[in-house]
């Protein structure tokens, strides 16, 4: 069947044209909510046109581009639409024919600009960011929106202060002319980055929840499902759906299409069906690539027990057919699931989480499943 997530696409105009206003008045916002949500969708696709048709120049940047040095990334998007800019003359509202681009490197930051500026962009990167933030400001001849989507990298990254300290001294030197929202989707990182006292953003941004898709969201698929199907959909079993798998819009509509695909389904029934075991889907192939141990430790942190607790060892002793087994060894196999990506610290707490809602359902769906297969 055709790809639910494109074709039953779910625009909130109301949502991004709220945003894109006050990215215009030049407003710095931390916006932060899990993963496939919706976040990176509702920003390139809905906010950035907007702010563009209002005359503002709106500019991504996929700081995971490069996740071991997040400056490269930002700087490298920056220098990357200066270019097109520079490169681009005639177009309504830039001042772009005066500007002869002496030369532009193959790494993207030697680029030397002739009448904008004057300047020569720094090797150094910190003081790059802030050399191509004015150039560009220049070139553009208008306001300036950047979007930093998965901003905790910077958080994440060895030298995170320089970084952090080198875009509030570029960004608050050009505070009215340019609007910046800082996505990410870790909750933890992104608090500590902007609500803690000593860091170098603290109180640089309004840092808020991203509002995820509820029952608006569902409204909308039924109508699209009763259209397909001539069939109703159960709207309070699909929004437990829907809260069930992280407010995520495409797994939702797979467990959806499901229903659709079976007469007398409901949603719910979709959803066990998408989270069957012996189904080829992400969650199975993530749990079949675990050690014994690792599988052990990744459904305990998901029944909210100790981790290496007494009672835990010994369980972990019985399930993996083992005489002992160390606390070490549970700290190494969290360890490789945080790296994976399939556990997290809880924000507040030294209790580790799975990151992904679909898969602790799918932890719940098959708790029977042995850690050690016979």
């Amino acid at each position: 069947m055709n790809d639910l997530t494109l074709l039953w696409h779910y625009n909130r105009p109301k949502l991004a044209q709220a945003l894109a206003q006050r990215l215009l008045r030049h407003e710095r916002i931390a916006m932060f909510g899990p993963r496939q949500t919706g976040k990176t969708t509702l920003l390139r696709e809905e906010v950035m046109p907007a702010i563009d048709k209002a005359g503002a120049l709106p500019l991504y940047v996929e700081c995971w581009l490069d996740k071991a040095r997040p400056l490269h990334s930002i700087n490298y998007a920056l220098n990357k639409t200066l270019e097109g800019l520079l490169l681009s003359p005639g177009q309504p509202g830039r001042r772009l024919a005066r500007t002869p681009v002496r030369k532009i490197g193959a790494a993207g930051l030697s680029l030397e600009l002739g009448e904008v500026g004057q300047r020569k962009i720094p090797d150094n990167p910190f003081l790059a960011f802030d050399a191509l933030l004015t150039s560009l400001l220049e070139a553009a001849g208008r306001d300036l929106v950047l979007v930093f989507d998965e901003f905790q990298a910077v958080a994440e990254a060895p030298d995170a202060d320089a970084i952090a300290a080198a875009l509030r001294a570029g960004l608050t030197q050009v505070s009215d002319r340019v609007g910046v929202v800082f996505s990410g989707s870790s909750q933890t990182l992104l608090l500590e980055m902007f609500s803690r006292a000593q860091t170098p953003l603290y109180n640089f941004a309004n840092a808020e929840p991203y509002p995820l898709l509820q029952e608006d969201f569902v409204g909308h698929v039924a109508r699209q499902y009763a259209a397909a199907t001539q069939r109703d959909l159960n709207q309070a079993i699909a929004l437990r759906v829907l809260e069930a798998v992280g407010h995520q819009p495409a797994p939702f509509l797979n467990a959806v299409g499901n229903a659709m695909s079976k007469p007398g389904w409901s949603v719910e029934d979709g959803l066990a069906a998408m989270l069957d075991p012996k189904a080829v889907n992400t969650w199975s192939t993530a749990w079949a690539g675990l050690t014994d141990l690792q599988r052990f430790a990744l459904r305990t942190a998901h029944a909210g027990l100790p981790l290496t607790a007494a009672a835990t060892l010994q369980q972990a002793a019985v399930d993996l057919g083992q005489a002992k087994v160390q606390p070490s060894s549970i700290t190494r196999a969290v360890e490789t699931l945080v790296d994976r990506g399939l556990l997290e610290r809880e924000p507040g707490s030294r209790r580790y989480v799975v990151s992904d809602p679909v898969m602790a359902a799918w932890l719940t769906q098959n708790a029977a499943l042995p850690v050690k297969p016979a």
